[in-house]
């Protein structure tokens, strides 16, 4: 068993900091960069999922008291712009949008593109005291940063149960590709 002495302990703790200095930068850039690179990813599965079911499938759904497939997707884009347009005093795209399950899967599939270029444009023009300011969300309190995240981790969710109706369709959805 190696035991270092007290002076090397200090040494090399002092090198790590001088190696490894404490980051300056404002919490909210780092999060703001973080958060649109796994939004991208986010957006490239979910579009990927969506755009595997044929248009003829849209309105399956297993169970008459679950959403379709095609619902799965507008419940995640009319849900989250309602809770960030709430919280953060932004315009809700969706706020009076009606007709989904006319849309064609075309119209869906691109409103699902504009969904996630809502988001990100929402993310980037947040200011720190914007995502420091504490967020009531499903009876908890959430930073910014936190409720953007449990936002997408709805997402997941929905995305999640596409992935079961694409098999329950007898498709082999695409395998998730990560951050």
């Amino acid at each position: 068993m190696h035991t270092m002495k007290r002076k090397q302990v200090l040494k090399t703790l002092l090198a790590g900091l001088v190696v490894s200095p404490v980051r300056a930068a404002a919490p909210a850039t780092d999060f703001q960069q973080e958060f649109q690179k796994a939004w991208k990813r986010s957006r490239d599965y979910t579009l990927t999922i969506f755009n595997q079911m044929p248009e003829e499938h849209l309105n399956f759904k297993p169970t008459p008291e679950m959403f379709s497939f095609r619902m799965q997707f507008v419940h995640c884009m009319i849900y989250t712009t309602a809770q960030l347009a709430s919280r953060l005093n932004v315009k809700d795209p969706y706020e009076t949008a009606q007709g989904w399950n006319q849309r064609s899967k075309a119209d869906v599939a691109a409103e699902l593109g504009r969904f996630y270029d809502w988001v990100q444009q929402t993310v980037a023009t947040q200011t720190s005291a914007q995502l420091s300011k504490m967020q009531e969300f499903v009876g908890e309190e959430l930073t910014g940063p936190q409720l953007f995240y449990a936002l997408e981790n709805h997402i997941i969710h929905h995305r999640g149960q596409g992935i079961v109706y694409l098999r329950l369709k007898g498709i082999t959805p695409e395998g998730y590709f990560g951050w």
